[in-house]
């Protein structure tokens, strides 16, 4: 098994300093810290961001989980170490493009001895297009303890990456025109820069891909490829980028198999809880997310993620727009 790479030299993320790039995160070959999450200072409480990641292939919206994850990164800056964030609330008022900066704005709503609280507003062109309120506390000993259990699944390395079940699946003689259209598509949509920078294995590749008739539910391992070093808060935020992933085409998934196309699918809203302030994400992660309800043109979805000894790291939930086209 490839061992991740050495971590890039540079700022690291907790200090949010200056990394001067001049082209796109898709467009260079570099670390996860280099592009996705990087951040410049340029004020007290104002942050900037301009190496921005595609949520699909072919449209130039800036996948809202790296929003997400900059928003917590810009708000942990102001914050003290002592602290750690356990809740994320936000929404996404406005689709963001990847050919513009964002600006990062930071609320010190509360200082207090147990908990601090941040409004973050994520600024394009003058106009929001994110919002999220942040709450961290002061590391405390367990007063009760508790863990659910993990899913029982098949190891990573027993596992293709995602493209190469999508590959593989492809060749397979039992592959159907409407299943093979649907895995192509897939294919051309995955922003190479992401595959550069994570490692995404379906558990069950068949209902992934659709070649299997599914429920709407989701398991996938997935790891950074690079080394991201100590820093509990880089690792956090990581978490929060990846917490997006997925969670909309697990609503959506057993649909396409019957045919159904949507017209416009993004998400509404996005919470994360940080059970754990330990953990890595240059290791082997297990996300499980299921959608217990649609209607109405909106979904819901929750999402667990699980370390691979077993603890319940980060739970989600998310509720995202679904449209059918119009007849």
């Amino acid at each position: 098994m490839a061992k991740p790479k050495p971590p890039t030299e540079g700022t690291p993320l907790c200090n949010v300093e200056h990394i001067e790039f001049e082209s796109r995160a898709d467009d260079i070959k570099a670390g996860l810290i280099d592009t996705f999450l990087n951040l410049q200072r340029i004020d007290t409480n104002l942050y900037i961001a301009r190496h921005l990641l595609k949520g699909r292939h072919s449209y130039n919206a800036v996948y809202g989980g790296q929003v997400v994850g900059q928003s917590l990164a810009a708000a942990a800056a102001t914050v003290e170490d002592c602290f750690i964030p356990h809740s994320l609330h936000s929404y996404f008022i406005k689709t963001g493009s990847v050919d513009k900066p964002i600006l990062y704005m930071i609320d010190r709503i509360r200082d207090g001895r147990s908990f601090c609280t941040r409004v973050v507003k994520a600024v394009q062109d003058g106009e929001a297009i994110f919002s999220c309120q942040i709450s961290f506390h002061h590391k405390e000993p367990d007063a009760i303890k508790h863990n659910s259990k993990m899913p029982e699944v098949a190891a990573p390395e027993a596992l293709l990456p995602a493209r190469e079940a999508a590959l593989e699946a492809l060749r397979s003689k039992d592959v159907d025109e409407v299943t093979a259209g649907v895995i192509q598509h897939f294919l051309k949509e995955i922003p190479d820069a992401f595959e550069r920078v994570f490692d995404v294995r379906p558990v069950n590749p068949g209902k992934y891909l659709l070649k299997e008739d599914t429920e709407p539910m989701s398991m996938i391992w997935i790891r950074a490829r690079e080394n991201l070093g100590d820093d509990n808060r880089l690792h956090q935020c990581v978490a929060a980028y990846l917490t997006d992933l997925s969670m909309l085409t697990t609503a959506v998934r057993p649909h396409m198999r019957k045919g159904f196309v949507p017209s416009m699918s993004f998400s509404l809203d996005h919470c994360v809880w940080i059970h754990e302030n330990e953990f890595r994400m240059d290791d082997w992660m297990l996300y499980e997310t299921i959608s217990s309800k649609a209607g109405g043109s909106r979904a819901f979805i929750e999402g667990k993620l699980w370390s691979r000894d077993g603890r319940l790291i980060i739970s989600t939930a998310q509720e995202a727009l679904i449209r059918a086209p119009k007849v």
